[in-house]
């Protein structure tokens, strides 16, 4: 009689509320939840105290934020090992408060399961080798493309000046490093896009232990009601050279060059003083609560992306749901085929950028053909896929990849 093997039930370390905390949610769902280790989040009692006195409207951004870490209500507080104190405490040190909640999964030997899932970019190789030596399943998730760090340095040489000095050249290597023993550590390797699966691979992952899980959306983005106005360009996201905000500047000049009519808004946190010529043309709108969100992709008649590194471009989701073509770039590991729901264009190519937008501002019919395309395909990247596949990929004993690209 062949030997059944046991149901993982795995420890799952997780700083913040990513992906409103599906992967420990769907975990407790299936029963294969031992514990789940993060910083800090809305559902303590005090916190969702002050949320009923504290009128949302007066309530500083970064409270707002806080309170709106909510744990699902169908993930069993008695599995979560939360550090409130500690991570208020090193508010300011993001990686010191991670650290700290990997020792603490350490310290208690994962509560007791037989598997361990992670996401954290760095602070978690201890927590790995540990996992290993006591003979738990490993799944890493690669939550942003493996060559950023090499991405970003080179922008940064190419714009010195524009935003914060970040790693070294030698600190960026030591971090692939990291990614690389991880890799070798782990089991399995979680990643959203091909993007992320080609350059895991060409920095070293083996392929046979990469697993090919996209994010999906909540289907409320289904059901909202699209009213585009007429030559409005929408980028969501944060400001600064990762994204491409730069390219997307420029591209924007060019259009005006050429007299093309043209309003761009650009909603997200600024990274970088918009005010420099080089982020010249859009109108920025800084951060915007989530219902303005939802009402200017509802008004948008065509969204941009530009970014030169990402993982999974959850706003094109959400562009694409509100049946709205989008434009961007294949290092955003985006679900957008070209020429047939948008348009991919080269990475810091300002001029092809200008010339799909252009396209598609001029060409009524294409731009409606693209975006009912767009809305069919979100719809097989909807929340219950997302949950589907994952669930296809950690909970299966003995897999070892999911679907390829």
């Amino acid at each position: 009689m062949s030997e059944v093997a046991p149901l993982r039930r795995y420890a799952v370390l997780q700083a913040g509320a990513r992906m409103h905390y599906a992967v420990p949610a769907l975990l407790a769902r299936r029963g294969a939840l031992a514990a789940f280790y993060t910083d800090l989040h809305g559902s303590h009692r005090p916190l969702e105290l002050l949320d009923r006195l504290w009128p949302s409207g007066r309530q500083p951004p970064a409270l707002r934020r806080l309170l709106g870490r909510r744990l699902p209500p169908d993930l069993p507080r008695e599995l979560v090992r939360d550090q409130p104190v500690a991570s208020l405490t090193w508010a300011r040190s993001s990686q010191h408060s991670d650290a700290l909640l990997v020792q603490r999964a350490c310290r208690n030997r994962f509560g007791g399961a037989n598997a361990l899932y992670t996401n954290f970019i760095n602070n978690d190789l201890d927590a790995v080798r540990q996992a290993r030596e006591l003979g738990l399943h490993v799944v890493h998730e690669l939550i942003i493309g493996a060559d950023v760090g090499r991405v970003l340095l080179e922008e940064r040489r190419r714009f010195p000046g524009i935003e914060p000095e970040g790693e070294s050249a030698e600190e960026v290597e030591a971090g692939i490093e990291r990614d690389r023993q991880k890799w070798s550590l782990s089991d399995q390797v979680l990643v959203p896009s091909t993007y992320c699966w080609d350059s895991s691979v060409m920095l070293g992952c083996d392929p046979a232990k990469l697993a090919l899980v996209p994010y999906g959306i909540p289907e409320h983005w289904f059901k909202l009601t699209p009213t585009p106005q007429p030559g409005r360009i929408l980028f969501v996201g944060q400001v600064g050279l990762r994204k491409g905000s730069h390219v997307l500047a420029e591209a924007c000049r060019i259009l005006r060059g050429r007299g093309v009519p043209f309003e761009c808004r650009v909603v997200g946190p600024q990274q970088v003083d918009v005010s420099d010529p080089l982020f010249d043309g859009p109108m920025y709108l800084g951060t915007v609560a989530r219902s303005g969100v939802a009402e200017e992709f509802r008004q948008a008649d065509l969204f941009v992306l530009p970014t030169l590194a990402d993982s999974f471009g959850l706003v094109h989701l959400e562009a694409m749901a509100c049946g709205v073509p989008v434009i961007t770039t294949p290092h955003c590991g985006s679900v957008v085929r070209d020429g047939i729901d948008g348009c991919l264009v080269p990475i810091r190519d300002a001029m092809a950028l200008a010339d799909r937008m252009q396209q598609l501002l001029e060409d009524n019919r294409l731009r409606q053909r693209l975006g009912a395309a767009a809305r069919e395909r979100a719809w097989d990247y909807r929340w219950s896929r997302y949950g589907e596949r994952l669930a296809e990929a950690l909970l299966q004993p003995g897999r070892m990849a999911g679907s390829t690209p």
